[in-house]
């Protein structure tokens, strides 16, 4: 076995090969250790070692290996069936799914319907299962104010950017000088609008009114098979949460771009489910520069000193210097579209006064 330690070790065996168990490192999505077993020259299982700091609570182990059994209780069958687990030491072993990563360029109409169905399909059966069981997703907003605030640790965080090298002074003054005016204006806007149409930004939403959330849902979390089914992978923040939060973070990730051309059907697919559809397309309008405000963010992780420990436990030999260049970049990229988006999700929408 390479790089893996015990409880690694005795998980596989576990798998019941006796022996001929090939393992090999796969190129991580930079939050854990990841490795794919082999059995008889075919890729048969994947291992995940996960991410855990002292100054980071979330339980990405628990949030993937719930939701997972969660799906598959309910028949959800575009995800990875869980195999073992060892929770102490946060290692999972699923199935490993085949096929090939999704590109902006390949990005089909079917494969947004598809990721509207798994929506569906991950809700379908909502009331009469045991959604209990599933914790609240990572950052989960309940409220308007949830949403708001979110964004508020998230720029907190940035204020304190440890100046170490020219890069790092770059991305202080970018979110000095140009994030945190943008976020002032965006909530100014919210604030003001919440008052004039008497929207209470600390009522909680309904049981009804929250979804089972993959969380971080996107294209970038996808296998498309041989025959164009897409596989959903990747749920380490994945829980209950508010469809308005998954349907802007869906339209948001950078990774594999989504067009908002698609952003009318697939709102109304998911929300038109719920008990107040209506209003809840309302709080999308309102909500959505929010997250994509908040996706900025998300990009300069790396300037952050867990950020940066999370993206080096996945890969020692990172150059975070230069993984700091890219994601400045894709962050003021990213940053000079919000407007633009606003203004696209008002044109689509339509929606001109709180229903």
């Amino acid at each position: 076995m390479i790089n893996l330690d015990l409880s690694s070790r005795a998980l596989i065996s576990g798998l019941g090969y006796n022996e001929g168990i090939v393992v090999r490192p796969e190129k991580s999505g930079g939050n854990n250790k990841v490795f794919i077993l082999e059995w008889e020259g075919m890729p048969k299982y994947v291992l995940k070692q996960y991410f855990r700091h002292p100054l980071d609570q979330r339980d990405r182990f628990g949030a993937e290996w719930m939701f997972l059994n969660y799906a598959d209780s309910v028949g959800v069958s575009c995800v990875p069936k869980p195999k073992v687990c060892d929770s102490e030491q946060g290692i999972a072993i699923m199935e490993y799914i085949p096929g090939h990563k999704i590109s902006s360029d390949g990005l089909q109409d079917s494969h947004v319907m598809q990721a509207i169905e798994f929506i569906e399909a991950l809700n379908m059966q909502k009331i009469k299962s045991n959604t209990g069981s599933l914790p609240p997703a990572s950052e989960a907003c309940f409220s308007m104010r949830d949403h708001l605030e979110s964004v508020e640790r998230r720029i907190g965080r940035l204020k304190k950017i440890r100046i170490g090298s020219d890069i790092d002074h770059k991305a202080e003054e970018f979110v000095r000088l140009e994030l945190i005016p943008l976020w002032e204006e965006i909530k100014t806007r919210i604030l003001a609008l919440a008052q004039d149409r008497g929207i209470d930004l600390d009522m909680r939403l309904l049981e009804g009114d929250t979804i089972v959330s993959p969380s971080d849902f996107g294209f970038h979390n996808a296998i498309a098979s041989p025959e164009g089914r897409v596989f959903f992978i990747d749920f380490e923040y994945a829980g209950m949460d508010d469809p308005v939060k998954m349907i802007a973070d869906f339209f948001c990730q950078p990774s594999v771009p989504v067009s908002l051309s698609y952003l009318p059907a697939f709102a109304t697919r998911v929300l038109g489910r719920l008990e107040n559809p209506e209003r809840d397309l309302f709080r999308l309008q309102m909500l959505f520069p929010v997250h994509a405000l908040k996706w900025c963010c998300i990009m300069l992780n790396e300037f952050l000193p867990v950020g940066e420990d999370r993206r080096r436990f996945a890969d020692a030999g990172l150059d975070i210097n230069e993984v700091k260049k890219i994601q400045l970049n894709k962050a003021r990229t990213f940053y000079s579209t919000i407007e633009k988006r606003r203004q696209n999700v008002e044109s689509l929408l339509k929606l001109e006064a709180l229903p």
